[in-house]
């Protein structure tokens, strides 16, 4: 359990972020709600738990069945959300994983129902489109399922190939019409197109070891953290061509990206945070004081969450470019929603 000092830390540093405006007057209506709740996926725990945003209270937590769950996301209503059983620690962590997609009530903070996806295994990469129609990446078949209708299916309705090897983590159009894999052993980025089966992959190699990916807000551009050549590429997503790569301070796990085309970048290796404008430009660099594994960010206030391996949340102002303050949390903290007061 996170210790009484890191609780009472949490609690100054999150008080001060409900209560005190963060970027001036004209900014005053993004400041985060006093009733905002942080949803954390904790893995070590196997749980999925609901923080009170202003006091880092606690206030829920649903148990999930399996080892490791990781990536989850929450339908437009705020109602359910879907989390993949990935069941194994990292990616490099052998073992068969989990077969399972849990489906949880969030108004009930209970877990509603599992869907079962056997035989296809080690589920992580998880979205939804803006219609909620749900895919999950099967990690070791290498394919992408879809759920037409989550909320009561039983089994995946498509299974797509993703023509690469150890496909991770994915970005998806908001139309849910493509979905872009990044395949961490075949060193390739894969763009599938989960309603026409007929069409073949398209392959682009960004960069060694490639893992966070992120659209840009016109979908023209994805960008790609490869880890292993500390590179962040740009490639364009009609020609499947990179366009630009830049270098990045190394170990990059994952990429964000703005409404207005700002990135952040999670440095795990240095621990810290890097923030670029839309031209890749670093324009400052946020030491965490742990190694970010996973990103989110405020909808409507300039604030962002990464979790921490040292099972921290660390609350960046992201126009004062620091850490505003530490929310303490289980074992192993991983993805987080926002979910609005």
């Amino acid at each position: 359990m996170p210790s009484a000092i890191d609780r009472r830390a949490c609690l100054s540093g999150l008080a001060a972020l409900a209560l005190a405006p963060l970027g001036g007057p004209a900014r005053a209506q993004g400041v985060a709600g006093r009733s905002d709740t942080l949803l954390v996926m904790e893995k070590g725990d196997r749980s999925l738990s609901f923080y009170e945003l202003a006091s880092g209270r606690r206030t829920g937590r649903v148990e999930l069945p399996g080892e490791y769950p990781h990536e989850f996301a929450v339908d437009r209503a705020g109602a359910r959300a879907y989390a993949a059983l990935y069941g194994a620690k990292s990616s490099t962590t052998p073992g068969p994983g989990g077969d399972a997609v849990c489906v949880v009530d969030l108004a009930a903070r209970s877990l509603a129902r599992t869907i079962a996806c056997a035989p296809f295994r080690r589920l992580h990469g998880l979205r939804l489109d803006a219609r909620d129609r749900l895919f999950v990446l099967s990690e070791d078949r290498d394919v992408l399922l879809g759920f037409d209708a989550p909320d009561k299916a039983e089994r995946p309705d498509r299974a797509v190939a993703t023509g690469g090897i150890k496909g991770h983590l994915f970005s998806l159009s908001r139309d849910g019409e493509t979905a872009y894999v990044a395949n961490i052993l075949s060193n390739t980025v894969s763009r599938i197109r989960p309603f026409a089966p007929a069409e073949a992959p398209r392959i682009a190699a960004t960069g060694l070891w490639p893992e966070g990916t992120a659209l840009s807000p016109d979908e023209a551009t994805l960008y790609v953290a490869n880890r292993r050549s500390a590179t962040l590429a740009a490639l364009a997503t009609e020609a499947m061509t990179p366009t630009r790569t830049v270098p990045t301070r190394g170990d990059v796990v994952r990429v964000d990206c703005g409404t207005e085309g700002d990135l952040i970048l999670a440095n795990h290796a240095e621990k810290s945070l890097s923030l670029l404008d839309p031209a890749l430009k670093e324009m400052a660099v946020v030491p965490l004081g742990g190694a970010p594994v996973a990103l989110a960010r405020h909808p409507s206030s300039p604030l962002a969450f990464a979790a921490l391996e040292d099972d921290r949340i660390a609350v960046v102002d992201l126009e004062g470019r620091r850490v505003q303050g530490h929310l303490a949390t289980g074992r192993e903290p991983d993805v987080m929603v926002l979910l609005p007061g």
